[in-house]
């Protein structure tokens, strides 16, 4: 359906009030399908932008999805942008939380058909979706670029390795410094040591070298096992990620399919990175900043949009009101 969403700036409430934008494909006549996009770690806005990298990920994707005749729901997360709150008082479980509440106000809208309500959830957003739907039913979710290991023990130890392994093996003078500072094993040190004082904190915020750290959201995820999550879900689910995606291993998206006990599954897209750009050239973990920002113009990766349509067609075709 080749139509264009209608946008209308919302206030979802929750423990504080978020700002998002709905959009209704134009021409809609009755309650049509509905789609929450929740976003990765970061305070990037509801569009997928910030802090001088501007990807536009989840405002492409809602104008994609609108394109094929289904409401989008995206928010500027608790503490970001417009929404209320303080991103660095907010864990976790504040975002699981807002997700629900962004659940439950698509549910209220009059447009959108509450039976036939999906998940984005990408990244970050991939570990919080299977959560929301313990909680808060949906029809069906959409896991994308995620990861069934842990944040804290997993996720970054294997980012952080993979930076210091390329800095170890830099070239030129470049290199020659590196080594002669011992510049990987003061990291692996100091990572260490943050970790040991964001897991032993009990407030909300710490300070580490003079930064103020999200303390609770850093706990909160430690104490994750998504497993015990998705091992619950009985809708729909789909999980997609590209073969070229550094900050995500591609084979979770088979983990993820295989530990839902209802219907499920997987694909690696060739080439596509961790924003859903197809990216060919040779890329690092060091280098990931330069690449996203190379890609700006780029469109979303079009296997994974066809890939994603049919999913959703066979999943809202004939599917009562």
């Amino acid at each position: 359906m080749n139509v264009n969403p209608n946008e209308t700036e919302v206030t979802i409430n929750s423990a504080f009030s978020l700002a998002g934008t709905l959009a209704i494909p134009h021409g809609t006549t009755q309650p049509v399908p509905a789609i929450l996009i929740i976003s990765g770690t970061g305070e990037n806005d509801r569009n997928g932008n910030g802090k001088g990298l501007n990807v536009n990920i989840y405002k492409d994707m809602a104008d994609i999805l609108g394109k094929m005749g289904y409401a989008t729901l995206r928010y500027d997360k608790r503490g970001t942008h417009a929404s209320g709150g303080d991103s660095y008082e907010t864990g976790l479980w504040d975002l699981v939380d807002d997700s629900i509440a962004c659940v439950q106000f698509l549910k209220s809208r009059l447009e959108v058909d509450p039976d036939r309500i999906f998940i984005f959830g990408h990244s970050e957003g991939a570990s919080i979706a299977p959560i929301v739907h313990t909680k808060e039913p949906v029809h069906g979710l959409m896991l994308i670029s995620g990861a069934v290991e842990n944040l804290v023990h997993d996720t970054i130890p294997r980012q952080t390795g993979q930076a210091l392994k390329e800095l170890e093996h830099a070239k030129g003078i470049k290199g020659f410094l590196i080594r002669l500072l011992k510049v990987k094993d003061k990291a692996k040190k100091q990572n260490a040591a943050f970790i040991e004082k964001v897991l032993s904190s009990t407030k909300p915020t710490i300070r580490f070298k003079g930064k103020k750290i999200g303390a609770k959201w850093f706990r909160e995820h430690a104490a994750l096992n998504t497993f015990d999550y998705v091992s619950q879900v009985s809708c729909p689910l789909i999980a997609i990620t590209g073969s070229n995606d550094l900050q995500t291993p591609p084979d979770h998206a088979r983990k993820f399919a295989e530990a839902a006990k209802g219907e499920s599954e997987w694909h690696i897209i060739p080439q596509m990175n961790h924003i859903l750009r197809k990216y060919e050239k040779p890329h690092t973990m060091l280098g990931l900043m330069k690449e996203y920002k190379s890609l700006f113009t780029t469109p979303i990766d079009r296997d994974f949009v066809t890939l994603l349509e049919q999913w959703l067609h066979r999943h809202t075709t004939n599917q009562p009101t």
